[in-house]
């Protein structure tokens, strides 16, 4: 099984390589869309930092540039998400399909929801103040992931969150599996409380939040967590770095990273390495994790995506690494599919975490 997936990863990268001297196709879509276009965040999404409810831009990429067809007519691509001048609405529904093969173990197989989310923001004063809330309504029953005031004084120049709301660090990843998101803390399931200020200038976009610490939890102490997160924004690459400190009762964590995105050809790159710190009655511990991706657009309204992602937990020789090969298909608007690998390479003695993962996925966003 490993063999075969190393031949394919050679096969993806050597067909990664041959494509940087292909004529760049059009742009299109999720983490990587911000590079393959030069736009930030806040040019798409509601929540400047991304993520959630699109704005009209964003649900007009959404339909008219990410799938290989339209189907419908002008009606069809009229999806604004517009309920009045007031109020926009959205979501997301995943559903997937997955077969494990772990090592001296029984294959599993499943059917699942991972993610089915509905999305509003109330806006009495157009461009200025908004409340926005980000709902997941399954799997687990309903959970609410944002739910913030969101002032945008100075015509977006500065933006100031006060409520539940996703942390500041590094790429905003939609797989939350990843081991850049996993490691730190910090991904779409562990928002938290807290306020937070930031700074969109046309080629800077900075977050400064200070939260209770809990991932949304009641708060257990005086403790309080610090995020900062900058980034540099270019038309073909972009620099960013976030620092993240939890002072917690039974032993604070720092972290601090650095993320990039290059966009080379048809490909768009994304990267992100992240050193987390966590205080122990020991002493510190120290644990390094990164990130490479590429995104490849194959054709309209397919991307392939390779990646490889290394974690080193403290201690010795106890390295893991993760593989991904995932095909991506946008057939129309408002739908997109997926089907991938993911190989996972650590010590033997844990056989979970030589477990091999076959997927296929079906994603309707609105």
């Amino acid at each position: 099984m490993k063999d075969h997936f190393a031949l394919a990863g050679a096969l993806a990268a050597a067909a990664l390589a041959a494509a940087l001297m292909l004529p760049a196709p059009e742009a299109r879509a999720e983490p990587y869309l911000a590079v393959r276009t030069g736009l930030k965040c806040a040019n798409c999404h509601v929540d400047p930092s991304g993520g959630g409810l699109r704005t009209p831009f964003g649900d007009a990429y959404g339909s008219t540039q990410l799938p290989r067809r339209m189907i419908g007519g002008g009606k069809a691509a009229a999806w604004t998400g517009a309920v009045n001048d007031y109020l926009r609405v959205g979501g997301n529904f995943r559903s997937d399909a997955r077969y494990v093969d772990t090592p001296d173990a029984d294959a599993t197989s499943d059917f699942a929801i991972s993610r089915a989310t509905l999305y509003g923001a109330f806006t009495p004063i157009p461009d200025l103040l908004t409340v926005y809330v980000d709902e997941q309504v399954a799997p687990g029953g309903t959970t609410a992931r944002q739910a913030m005031g969101l002032l945008r004084p100075g015509n977006g120049r500065y933006t100031v969150k006060v409520g539940k709301f996703f942390l500041p660090f590094g790429l905003r990843l939609q797989d939350d599996t990843a081991f850049i998101r996993q490691v730190t803390g910090i991904n779409f399931d562990t928002p938290d409380t807290g306020v937070e200020l930031g700074l969109e200038l046309p080629k800077w976009s900075a977050q400064a939040a200070v939260t209770n610490g809990t991932a949304g939890g009641n708060e257990i102490d005086r403790g309080k967590q610090t995020s900062l997160s900058a980034s540099y924004v270019r038309q073909r690459w972009r620099l960013g770095a976030s620092l993240n400190v939890n002072n917690a009762a039974l032993g604070d964590r720092r972290m601090g990273g650095v993320f990039a995105g290059l966009k080379t050809g048809p490909i768009a790159w994304l990267a992100e390495y992240d050193r987390v710190t966590d205080e122990t009655a020991q002493g510190d511990l120290d644990m390094d994790v990164s990130l490479l991706e590429g995104n490849w657009n194959l054709a309209a309204g397919q991307n392939l995506k390779v990646t490889y992602e290394f974690f080193d937990p403290p201690g010795e020789d106890d390295e893991r690494e993760r593989y991904s090969l995932v095909w991506e298909l946008a057939p129309f608007q408002l739908l997109q599919t997926r089907i991938g690998i993911r190989s996972y390479n650590g010590i033997p003695q844990i056989p979970a975490d030589n477990r091999d993962e076959f997927f296929a996925e079906l994603h309707i966003y609105f």
